[in-house]
């Protein structure tokens, strides 16, 4: 864990360094795939997982109402942030 927190930390470093150059403001794409390449190989990883396949029954009624349970709560409570900390018609 202390690996990866350091890594993280060095990278939010050469990034704050490297902001003032025109190669840090194309990350987005970047970021992008590289997400897009990490949920593949953890899909990959999970397909390939037989007691997790033989299981999915189970995990899977669980995972959805904990899913379902946590954007309800995303939205009840970014409705409450806008409902009391919200500007309404552009006040100031």
């Amino acid at each position: 864990m202390f690996v990866i927190l350091s890594l993280l930390m060095l990278g939010m470093g050469i990034g704050c360094v490297l902001r003032r150059f025109r190669c840090s403001a194309d990350t987005s794409r970047s970021v992008s795939i590289t997400i897009a390449a990490l949920i593949f190989i953890f899909g990959t990883g999970v397909g390939s997982n037989k007691a997790i396949l033989d299981n999915i029954g189970n995990i899977g009624v669980p995972a959805l109402v904990i899913s379902i349970l946590g954007i309800s709560g995303s939205l009840v409570a970014a409705y409450g942030y806008d409902r009391f900390f919200g500007k309404k018609g552009g006040e100031k």
